[in-house]
């Protein structure tokens, strides 16, 4: 019986030690994965944003005011990685044509977490848009300021 105690303890604190680890692990961002695919060829036009402000209004819109951009012309598929060590955060706005309508599948991941995993049509005069903040939480309905 003392075997079982020295045993059943020795196991209690080694799994105690390793949820330790895991909460000592700093979570804190330092790439995201931003990867869509589409018909080959396709062009897709995207605005990419770490110097912003965003923030949930009273009715549960997330306002998003933008300083400063990149736009990028992607023909599909794109698959790039994007360093937000220092600022933690991202915007990206996806667009057509505006005679284009493309069916897209999208993965967003930091640090390989998946954060985003979908599928959908990309219509003209209406972009697909992400926002990530880390530690923040923001609502689906985005309205955007540049």
């Amino acid at each position: 019986m003392k075997r079982f105690k020295i045993l059943f303890g020795l196991v209690l604190l080694t799994s105690t030690a390793l949820a330790a680890c895991e909460v000592f692990e700093d979570q804190t961002p330092e790439f995201i994965t931003f990867a869509m695919d589409g018909p080959a060829g396709a062009t897709v036009s995207v605005i990419y944003s770490k110097a912003f402000v965003a923030g949930v209004n009273e009715i549960g819109i997330t306002r998003v005011e933008i300083f400063e951009s990149d736009t990028v012309v992607h023909t599909l598929p794109i698959d790039t990685v994007i360093d937000v060590r220092i600022d933690r955060r991202l915007f990206i706005q996806g667009d057509v044509g505006p005679s284009d309508t493309l069916f897209v599948d999208v993965a967003i991941d930091v640090d390989g977490r998946s954060l985003f995993d979908g599928t959908g049509d990309l219509f003209p005069d209406l972009p697909w848009r992400f926002l990530y903040q880390f530690n923040s939480l923001f609502t689906d309905d985005i309205e955007v300021v540049i």
